[in-house]
C-alpha cells in the first residue's frame, strides 16, 4: 500500500452552495436520515433469525414486531439522529458536501431555529416512542421498548461526549490515531447490538440462553464497527483530490472529522486504474488487515459462526471454538480475496456447513445464516463509492417508498408533494383536501 499525500489546510475549503441545502426542514424533520432506512433490516432480519431458532411464531408476535420496528426506526432512530446533527451543525456547513449530505438543513444564520425546532422534534418522537407503551399494553411493549429507548439515548450521549473530546481540535493528516478516536471508532458498533438484540430479543427469551445472548452481540457490536468505519474511510474522500493519480488529504481541524480522516491511513494512496474520486471504491481492493474495518469484520465472522452453532442449541466448548475459528479463519479468506470476494463467501458457506455438520450441529443450515447474512452485507458496503452513497441503495428506495404511504397520510398529498419538490419548487397539487 503506497501511502497518501497528505495536505494541511488553514481553513475549511471553500464549496459552493455551501449555504443552500437541497432539503426542505420539514422533510427533514420528517426523516432525517432517509438513506440510513436500511439499516432498519437489522430488526427484522434477526427477529426473523430468532423465529427459525424458536421454530414458532404467532399473529401477536408479528403485530408486535411491527410495531416495534416502526417505533425504533421512524421515533426513536430519528431522534437520535437530530441529536447528532444538531451537534455537528456548525461542521456539517462547512462539509465538502454539505448541500448533499442530508444533514439539519443550513444556513449558519438560522442556527438559533433550526436548533430549537429540530430539538423539539426530537423530543416529541422519543415522548411518542414512548406513550406506544401505555396506548397498547396488550403487547406488552414496556421491557422491549424501554431497552430499545434507553439504549440508543446511552450510546448516543457515550459516541457524542467522545466525538466532542476528540475531534475539532487537530489539522494534521492523518490525524492521529488516539484513545478517543479509537474508542469512537468502537463505540459506534454498540448501536447495532441494541437493534440486533432487539429483533432476536422479539422472538426468543434471551434470559433463558445467556450465551447465546453474548455471541449475538459481539457479532452485532464487530459488524456494526466495521459497516460505520469502512463507511466513514469512504466518506473521508469527500476531503480528497487526485494529483497525477495520487490522492491527497485536505481539511481544517474546524471540520472536526479526526474520526474519519484517522481512516486514510489505511487506504490506497493511488486511484487505480485512474477514475474520479466520485467513482472510487476504496475498499473494494485489499487494505491491511490492521485496518479497523477488516479487523472488527473478522471478529464479527467469528462471533457470527458461533451465534449461528448456538441458535440450533446449547453446544460444547469444543464444538463452539471450532465454530468460531472457522468463522474467523473463512472471514479471514474473504477480506483478502479481494477481486474473488463473491466466489469466497459462496466457497466459505460450504466449508462451514461442513464443518457445522461434523460437529453435530443441531441446524447447520441455521447455524451458518448468521455467518453468510454478515459476510454479504460486507459484500455490499466494501463496494461502495461516493456516488452509489449519495445515490442510496435499492433496499433504502424500496423502504422509504414502503414509508411514503404513512407520510401523505399523515401530513395530507400536497404537503407530502411540497416537501419533496425538487430543487425546492413546490408542486401545487390542486383538488379538494381529504
Amino acid at each position: 500500500m503506497i501511502s497518501p499525500e497528505l495536505a494541511v489546510a488553514d481553513r475549511a475549503p471553500a464549496v459552493a452552495g455551501s449555504d443552500v441545502s437541497s432539503r426542505s426542514l420539514a422533510g427533514y424533520l420528517l426523516m432525517p436520515r432517509p438513506k440510513d432506512l436500511v439499516k432498519g433490516l437489522l430488526i427484522p432480519v434477526t427477529y426473523g433469525i430468532g423465529l427459525l431458532s424458536a421454530g414458532t411464531v404467532s399473529g401477536e408476535s408479528l403485530l408486535r414486531a411491527a410495531v416495534v420496528l416502526l417505533a425504533v426506526e421512524l421515533l426513536v432512530y430519528p431522534a437520535r439522529y437530530q441529536w447528532n446533527d444538531v451537534r455537528g451543525f456548525v461542521a456539517d456547513q462547512r462539509h465538502p458536501s454539505s448541500s448533499s449530505r442530508g444533514r439539519l438543513p443550513g444556513p449558519l444564520s438560522c442556527a438559533r431555529s433550526r436548533v430549537l425546532t429540530s430539538c423539539s422534534v426530537a423530543a416529541a418522537k422519543l415522548l411518542a416512542a414512548a406513550a406506544l407503551i401505555v396506548l397498547l399494553p396488550g403487547l406488552d411493549l414496556g421491557g422491549i421498548l424501554t431497552f430499545a429507548i434507553v439504549g440508543v439515548v446511552a450510546v448516543a450521549i457515550v459516541y457524542e461526549l467522545l466525538r466532542s473530546a476528540s475531534t475539532g481540535r487537530r489539522s494534521e493528516m492523518p490525524p492521529p490515531v488516539t484513545a478517543g478516536i479509537v474508542s469512537l471508532w468502537i463505540t459506534v458498533g454498540a448501536g447495532y447490538v441494541v437493534r440486533g438484540i432487539t429483533g432476536l430479543a422479539l422472538a426468543v427469551d434471551l434470559t433463558e440462553r445467556p450465551t447465546l445472548t453474548v455471541a449475538a452481540a459481539i457479532t452485532l457490536w464487530a459488524y456494526g464497527t466495521a459497516f460505520v468505519t469502512s463507511r466513514w474511510a469512504l466518506e473521508a474522500t469527500a476531503f480528497a483530490s487526485l494529483n497525477n493519480g495520487r490522492v491527497t488529504w485536505r481539511a481544517a481541524a474546524g471540520q472536526a472529522r479526526e474520526h474519519l480522516l484517522a481512516l486514510v491511513r489505511w487506504l490506497p494512496g493511488e486511484v487505480d486504474p485512474p477514475r474520479t474520486l466520485q467513482d472510487w471504491a476504496p475498499l473494494a481492493g485489499r487494505t491491511a488487515m490492521t485496518a479497523p474495518w477488516n479487523l472488527a469484520m473478522v471478529t464479527a465472522g467469528a462471533a457470527a459462526a458461533l451465534t449461528g452453532q448456538l441458535l440450533g442449541g446449547p453446544s460444547s466448548s469444543t464444538e463452539a471454538a471450532i465454530a468460531a475459528v472457522a468463522g474467523g479463519v473463512l472471514t479471514t479468506a474473504v477480506i483478502t480475496a479481494a477481486r474473488w470476494r463473491r466466489s469466497a463467501v459462496a466457497l466459505g458457506a460450504m466449508v462451514l456447513l461442513a464443518v457445522m455438520a461434523l460437529t453435530d450441529a443441531p441446524k447447520p443450515m441455521l447455524a451458518v445464516l448468521p455467518w453468510l447474512l454478515v459476510l454479504g452485507a460486507y459484500l455490499f458496503f466494501s463496494t461502495r463509492t461516493l456516488r452509489k452513497l449519495a445515490r442510496g441503495g435499492p433496499v433504502a428506495h424500496a423502504m422509504s417508498a414502503g414509508v411514503a404511504p404513512i407520510g401523505r397520510l399523515i401530513l395530507g398529498r400536497a404537503t407530502w408533494e411540497a416537501i419533496h419538490a425538487d430543487a425546492g419548487v413546490l408542486r401545487i397539487v390542486e383538488g379538494p383536501r381529504g
